[in-house]
């Protein structure tokens, strides 16, 4: 009952805001909610000429973890969620693949990992993460121990913690070598795939569906 009571509340915002950017010819919000690795790294672009080529319109963005950003969409705060792919379908939700992208394994040394025994300790994502399941998974079946000694949900603090040499770490390529204290020489172990997801049977959105296709391309 919850669950549909939600979905009729954001089905209900939906039409409001379709009604009001179809009479006032495409201004208003969009909300969009978008993991660190999408925003920052790759789709900042996309998004900086989406805003330059629709000034009308009111783009608010909020970043966090993928979890959040599709709980945030089936409560109907936000009208578009660019997260990690969550592997299962969830009620309500429609999913769009965007890219996907490499994820490695750093050394607090800097040198290329080789032996897979000798990994370790690590410095992860935490469990509610998408990306840490496949991160573990991957992990086990190359035989390295699996030891974690720190977790946070932000790259810059887990590559602060590497560059201190407090452990390892596997990180998305596009979120390890950048910034100041950028890693090197990541082997590359696994992917994820990136996607945007939409509401099921949200009222057509002209917004939502331009910054999608910006997405897609």
């Amino acid at each position: 009952m919850l669950a549909h009571a939600r979905q009729v509340v954001a089905l209900t915002g939906d039409l409001a805001t379709w009604a009001e950017r179809t009479q006032r010819g495409g201004s208003g919000r969009l909300r969009v909610g978008m993991i660190d690795a999408a925003a920052v790294g790759h789709f900042s672009d996309h998004l900086r000429s989406f805003r330059a080529s629709h000034p009308e319109l009111d783009l608010l963005l909020s970043v966090a973890p993928s979890g959040q950003v599709l709980d945030q969409l089936e409560a109907g705060s936000i009208d578009l969620a660019v997260c990690v792919d969550p592997g299962e379908s969830r009620r309500g939700v429609d999913i769009h693949p965007l890219l996907t992208e490499d994820v490695a394994v750093y050394s607090p040394d800097g040198a290329r990992p080789r032996r897979p025994a000798t990994w370790g300790p690590w410095v992860l994502f935490p469990e509610s993460s998408h990306t840490r399941a496949a991160v573990v998974a991957a992990l086990e079946a190359l035989g390295a121990p699996i030891e974690i000694v720190a977790e946070s949900h932000q790259p810059e603090v887990l590559r602060a913690m590497v560059g201190l040499g407090l452990g390892w770490t596997v990180l998305p390529v596009v979120q390890a070598e950048m910034g100041t204290d950028a890693l090197a020489n990541g082997r590359v172990i696994t992917s994820r795939t990136l996607v945007a997801a939409t509401r099921t049977g949200a009222a057509t959105d002209p917004a939502v569906q331009l910054l999608l296709d910006a997405l897609e391309a």
